[in-house]
């Protein structure tokens, strides 16, 4: 019994010794006395068995511990991707042969290296930015470079992340080799810059082969204009038959006068005056025929009608020696394109029509063209004849290149397939041919440059 408990029983009862105490008191005590020593006796079996068992779980743990540092161990071998366990002082911690194997390090020279050291190279994040995103619970994932064992660069895929072991944080690097992506990447970039160097290659050859399609067609329209040659030197020849018959006339007659001494201010005035004005008709009519084939170099805005009637004025004699009637009708507008070209299409579209009408030996030819407006953004002219038409079975060939019904030289096929690439591709509009009673028609329709007529 605890001494502190005997002298407050001795003290109670005021007597020196237990024996001097009641019997009833002495057994309660001496009760007391045996739990006492019962439970002394519990107590060092308690304690002893809290000793076994306190050795058997720390043996325990140190075992679970050993058990969970081999399985991590093992776990980290086995990963397809690099390991480094980082404290946060910056000690490599642990790392797996596969970051070994690629960066070329032997465990032993590895674990020499400091985390600052080893990130020194990196370009994106220092060690320190690294731990404090750790410290923040914040991962990070981005692409860097490892310094290999040789000095190389290595391109890496790097995630971080909190690993605790034994109860205390540590930093987390995981890394993939990713050589084969950037040189992927790489080849990427450059299939890409050949294939922009490609495209812009063939950017300047597309633009070269439209310079010579252009070219091209230039040359097919002076062609043209040169298989017209004959028959527009056959209008000029007609055009200047009256006026040169007139000069010869004028200049006989000054001999006459001059015998039957008619000469005088009068007579000399109407004799100049007639033959300038002669000169003058046919000096145009050069004019005409040069800027006829001076071909146009640019899109402008020109007026239709007068760039019909400048070739009225050159082919009308030649169609009245053949008893074909050409009539203009409609108002003027503005159009945009190319004048002297247009006026190449006219030519062709009207001596297709007198072709056809003689070939069908008509007594009253007749050639219509007219200019209307069609819409707020096309004038439309038409030209049509009573020729007889074109044949059903060759309606639709008519517009190819160096396609011809003419027989032997008198046609090079190329005259109406020029007017519709001077129509459609040069000017923007449209050249349509259909069959009308007892002929045909062509429908032109050119961009217009304004919506009034012209006064």
């Amino acid at each position: 019994m605890h001494r502190l408990l005997k002298r407050q029983i001795k003290k109670s009862f005021a007597v020196k010794s237990f024996q001097e105490l009641p019997d009833d008191i002495t057994k309660f005590i001496n009760l007391v006395e045996k739990t006492y020593e019962s439970f002394d006796i519990d107590k060092k079996v308690l304690e002893h068995t809290i000793k076994v068992n306190t050795e058997e779980l720390n043996k325990f743990n140190r075992e679970l511990e050993l058990d969970g540092e081999l399985r991590l161990k093992d776990l980290i071998e086995q990963v397809p991707y690099g390991i480094i366990i980082i404290d946060y002082q910056g000690h490599i911690i642990d790392i797996n042969q596969f970051a070994c194997r690629v960066l070329g390090y032997e465990r032993s020279d590895f674990m020499e290296l400091t985390a600052f050291k080893l990130f020194d190279k990196f370009s994106k994040y220092s060690f320190v930015e690294i731990k404090n995103s750790v410290l923040e619970d914040k991962n990070l994932s981005f692409d860097d470079g490892f310094e290999n064992y040789v000095g190389l660069r290595l391109p890496v895929e790097i995630a971080t992340g909190k690993l605790v072991i034994k109860n205390s944080s540590h930093v987390l690097i995981m890394f993939q080799d990713i050589i084969e992506r950037v040189q992927a990447e790489n080849m990427e970039l450059e299939r890409r810059k050949e294939i922009e160097e490609l495209n812009r290659s063939l950017e300047v050859r597309v633009q070269e082969e439209v310079l010579k399609n252009l070219e091209k067609d230039q040359l097919l329209i002076q062609q043209s204009k040169m298989a017209a040659m004959g028959d527009m030197m056959g209008n000029i020849a007609h055009q200047w038959r009256q006026p040169l018959n007139t000069l010869a006339i004028s200049i006989q007659d000054i001999e006459e006068a001059f015998l039957f001494d008619d000469l005088n201010e009068e007579y000399i005035s109407n004799f100049t005056k007639l033959s300038m004005d002669n000169i003058a008709y046919m000096s145009k009519t050069i004019d005409d025929f040069r800027n006829f084939f001076k071909p146009s170099k640019r899109k402008e805005v020109f007026k239709i009608k007068l760039s019909i009637e400048d070739i009225l004025q050159i082919v009308e004699t030649q169609l009245k020696n053949n008893n074909i009637d050409i009539t203009l009708k409609g108002d003027d507008y503005k159009v945009i394109g190319y004048p002297n070209e247009f006026k190449q299409v006219i030519i062709n579209l009207t001596n297709n029509a007198k072709d056809a009408i003689l070939d069908n030996q008509l007594q009253n030819g007749r050639i219509e063209i007219e200019i209307e407006k069609y819409s707020d953004e096309f004038i439309k002219i038409t030209v049509k004849d009573n020729g007889g038409g074109v044949p059903i079975d060759i309606l639709n060939k008519v517009f190819e290149p160096y396609f011809t019904t003419k027989e032997g030289n008198k046609g090079t096929g190329i005259g109406l397939y020029m007017s519709k690439t001077i129509i459609e591709e040069n000017m923007k509009g449209k050249l349509i041919l259909e069959n009308i009673e007892n002929g045909a028609e062509f429908s032109i329709l050119l961009p217009s440059s304004k919506d009034e007529v012209l006064k």
